[in-house]
């Protein structure tokens, strides 16, 4: 039940009392007063005093205590049930999205084509593109995506809604001396962590169909034990995995899955694991239960999911030349366009066409490393001698250019221009963790190995 204070003030009910008797009816008049003062008689007999009654509620108010007398009313519930808070904002912000345009985005269009068919000016598309940083992205957007607009009755933006995804939105709004600002909204996703296995039978990604995991986390795993395992060579029927890692929800629905917490490879009997962590500083990586980093400086593969079509040897049959030659590298059989990465952080030191290697790059990694990428299809844009890489980073695209006799990158590794076999030269390791945070990264990954661990033990107990 809801209630409502009513003031009755002695002024203003005097004053309504006046209006609604008609002051020529004498005898009325007479007839009121004889009723009141019978009342008061009464009241007196009965021992009952003014000052013994007590009003059921009070309000603070501008009149005076002694000129009021305060009441509680008792209202019914149809009002509650009506209009609710927010139900109420709920229809204010119905009435204020009519007001929105909103442009599905599609195949071709641009800042000023959406802008001119909505009929807003070419000035205002430019100042709106070249704001700042942030409006800097309308000049990407993608087919599916949305922007809403909101004008005035001239058909002057007022506001501006651009998402480019579903935790990001870019406001840009009219300031009221016609300039604009813009700021990025972000929305938090609800990540709940969860546990996935699986056993290869036949192949990765198979066995993690198998177990409900998806493409995304396969390629984050394979990513994360890269350096150690190639996932082209190495694995083997019955190698076993394990993950746990966050999926992300908004409003109770899934979006999509979010980063590794902590994972578990076992290849050919030999146990991998990873987790995630961040240091005090903010900086964070994969690195083992003793605080070693999983990265290498080095990847061992360029090409994800290759098949590996020759080998290092000092003594090969070349296809092309039909001789015996030695071949210093290892060729990774792959259809053409398949992007080829920098095998590790360094400088281009040659990009072009080079003899039998056809389009190759040369990448030099500090004084001692060189890696060389040949048979390129193509480069990746910008790609010049000088520019400094990282690692993971495209550089290229598998072709067959030079003494090829199809489609299939031809990978070397050289230490002091000595060529080592790429498959197993020993790699350099990147940085473990600090040793004044070490303590710190027990406790703040004791828990997802734990996971791990728990859910390893409870399995092999499952399947006794």
């Amino acid at each position: 039940m809801s209630f409502q204070d009513l003031d009755f003030k002695s002024n203003r009910a005097a004053l309504a009392r006046h209006q609604c008797i008609d002051p020529t009816s004498s005898g009325l008049r007479m007839k009121l007063l004889i009723k009141l003062l019978l009342v008061s008689t009464a009241l007196i007999l009965l021992g009952f005093g003014v000052s013994s009654w007590q009003p059921a509620a009070k309000g603070a108010d501008s009149t005076r205590k002694s000129s009021r007398l305060h009441y509680s009313l008792e209202l019914p519930e149809l009002i509650d049930s009506i209009f609710s808070d927010s139900e109420d904002a709920q229809v204010l912000q119905a009435v204020d999205d009519s007001a929105w345009k909103i442009v599905t985005i599609k195949s071709g269009d641009t800042l000023a084509s959406i802008f001119s068919s909505a009929g807003i000016s070419a000035t205002t598309t430019h100042q709106i593109a070249g704001l700042n940083e942030q409006t800097k992205t309308l000049r990407y957007i993608k087919p599916g995506q949305k922007i809403q607009l909101l004008t005035d009755n001239q058909g002057r933006l007022r506001r501006m809604k651009y998402v480019p995804d579903i935790t990001k939105t870019l406001s840009v709004i009219r300031n009221e001396d016609q300039s604009f600002s813009s700021q990025i909204l972000n929305f938090q996703l609800d990540a709940y962590p969860v546990f996935r296995e699986g056993v290869i039978e036949t192949s990765l990604f198979e066995a993690a169909a198998k177990g409900n995991i998806s493409e995304t986390i396969v390629m984050e795993l394979a990513n994360i034990f890269g350096w150690d395992i190639d996932f082209s060579l190495d694995i083997r029927r019955g190698d076993r995995f394990s993950v746990v890692y966050n999926e992300l929800y908004k409003g109770g629905i899934k979006i999509r899955d979010g980063r590794i917490l902590a994972a578990e490879f076992i290849n050919n009997g030999k146990i991998y694991k990873a987790v995630y962590y961040t240091d005090p500083k903010g900086d964070a990586d994969y690195f083992n239960e003793n605080g070693k980093s999983m990265r290498k400086a080095f990847l061992r593969s360029p090409v994800k999911f290759a098949r590996i079509s020759s080998r290092f040897s000092n003594k090969r049959w070349h296809p092309v030349l039909s001789k015996w030659r030695s071949h210093k590298g290892v060729d990774y059989a792959a259809v053409r366009g398949t992007p080829v990465r920098a095998s590790g952080d360094g400088k281009i030191s040659f990009v072009g066409t080079k003899g039998s290697y056809g389009r190759a790059i040369f990448i030099q990694h500090g004084a001692r490393y060189t890696t060389v990428y040949g048979h390129l299809n193509g480069y990746a844009q910008g790609l010049k001698r000088g520019k400094f890489v990282k690692q993971g980073q495209i550089i290229g695209y598998v072709g067959s250019s030079g003494l090829a006799t199809g489609p299939h990158l031809h990978f070397e590794f050289r230490v002091n221009g000595v060529h080592r076999n790429p498959l197993t030269v020993r790699l350099p390791e990147a940085k473990p963790v600090h040793p004044s945070y070490l303590q710190h990264f027990k406790q703040n990954t004791r828990a997802y190995l734990s996971m791990l661990e728990l859910m390893d033990t409870t399995l092999a107990e499952n399947t006794h």
